[in-house]
């Protein structure tokens, strides 16, 4: 397969990640999107940061990402987001046709 992945970001809460959600869905670029809450430990400015965040995962395909990253690039909040592409190698058949169906072609 290798055709599909999944677009890992961050952002500082669920009010903050909506709109950028809404608009990604719109826009076609990813069939779903999921929201985990999590706990970020980074160095920021020379500062050691401990912050609670929701992790924002796009399901979407592999030829879609430069595109979802450029969106994201523009519209995400934070100075230097988090945009990571991870490849999904196996995946129910059903699953990725409804990923399919549901982007932009």
């Amino acid at each position: 397969m290798g055709e599909y992945g999944i677009v890992l970001t961050t952002f500082e809460n669920e009010e903050q990640a909506k709109p950028v959600i809404e608009e990604i869905i719109k826009c076609k670029l990813a069939a779903c999107v999921q929201e985990i809450k999590i706990k970020s430990h980074y160095t920021w400015k020379d500062e050691l940061c401990h912050d609670d965040e929701d992790l924002v995962l796009f399901k979407t395909r592999k030829e879609l990402y430069p595109e979802l990253e450029k969106k994201l690039s523009e519209i995400h909040p934070y100075e230097t987001p988090e945009i990571l592409f991870i490849d999904v190698e196996n995946g129910s058949a059903a699953y990725l046709a409804w990923i399919d169906e549901k982007t932009r072609k």
